[in-house]
């Protein structure tokens, strides 16, 4: 049996352990000083090119796209769900500043299925935001009609030349011209162009606003209503002629 207490044998046994980390740790930094600043770089680089490489194998797959026709739907915006609810569950419905705003900036981009949702809510418009989004709805109008207007006669200009046959080669040679800035000015206008189904919507709303006669060109119903009444006008005092003379 050794003569030494168990406690002091422990003691040594510890201070034995901690004597050896620093040998090793002094014989690594004696090896590190032994090597050339080449040596240090490439030794970095592989530490570096290691690191790189975990990172990329610790990034996600990818996700797998689905063609359109598989993919769900998208989810409905709350704003529609709102705008959707005060028509058919008016009971239940809370006025919200932030979706009211939302749905009149968007009318244009509100889908077809909730037209009549659409009509009715703006339709119960008070005070400001009723005031702010009637000439918004008459500029659309004013813009289409403008539209309307220079499209009519840029087809006019065009059959106009293709009927005279004298100035046929002419302008031709001024249509290939007059194609390039042409082009240009449809690239510009393209932003602010307003479509007819747009217009139409925007009609509509603006009759449940205003007691007035909405004029909107290039709308085939109303102008075929137009007629109409044209032509009712038209048969009255032919009538009232033939009874007139009839009398005599």
């Amino acid at each position: 049996m050794s003569s030494v207490p168990a406690w002091k044998r422990i003691g040594l046994s510890v201070k034995k352990d901690a004597d050896n980390d620093s040998l090793s740790v002094t014989t690594t930094r004696v090896e590190n000083a032994d090597l050339t600043t080449k040596q240090i770089k490439k030794i970095s680089n592989k530490t570096k090119t290691q690191q790189t490489k975990n990172r990329v194998q610790k990034k996600p797959p990818k996700r797998i796209k689905l063609p359109k026709s598989e993919r769900p739907p998208p989810p409905v915006k709350d704003q529609l769900t709102y705008l959707k609810q005060y028509e058919t569950d008016r009971v239940n419905w809370k006025f919200n500043k932030s979706k009211q705003n939302w749905v009149l900036k968007n009318i244009k981009e509100i889908p077809s299925e909730y037209e009549s949702a659409l009509l009715l809510y703006i339709e119960s418009l008070q005070g400001g935001s009723r005031d702010r989004i009637i000439p918004i709805l008459k500029d659309v109008i004013s813009k289409w009609n403008v539209q309307y207007e220079e499209a009519e006669r840029k087809i006019e200009e065009e059959i106009s030349k293709k009927l005279d046959s004298n100035k046929k080669a002419e302008a031709e040679e001024e249509g290939k011209k007059e194609q390039t800035g042409e082009k240009q000015e449809d690239d510009k206008s393209k932003e602010s162009s307003i479509d007819l189904g747009y217009a139409i919507r925007c009609k509509a709303i603006l009759e449940k606003l205003v007691d007035e006669h909405i004029i909107l060109k290039g709308n085939t119903q109303e102008d075929n209503e137009s007629v109409e009444e044209e032509e009712e006008e038209e048969v009255k005092p032919r009538d009232n002629l033939i009874i007139n003379h009839v009398d005599v």
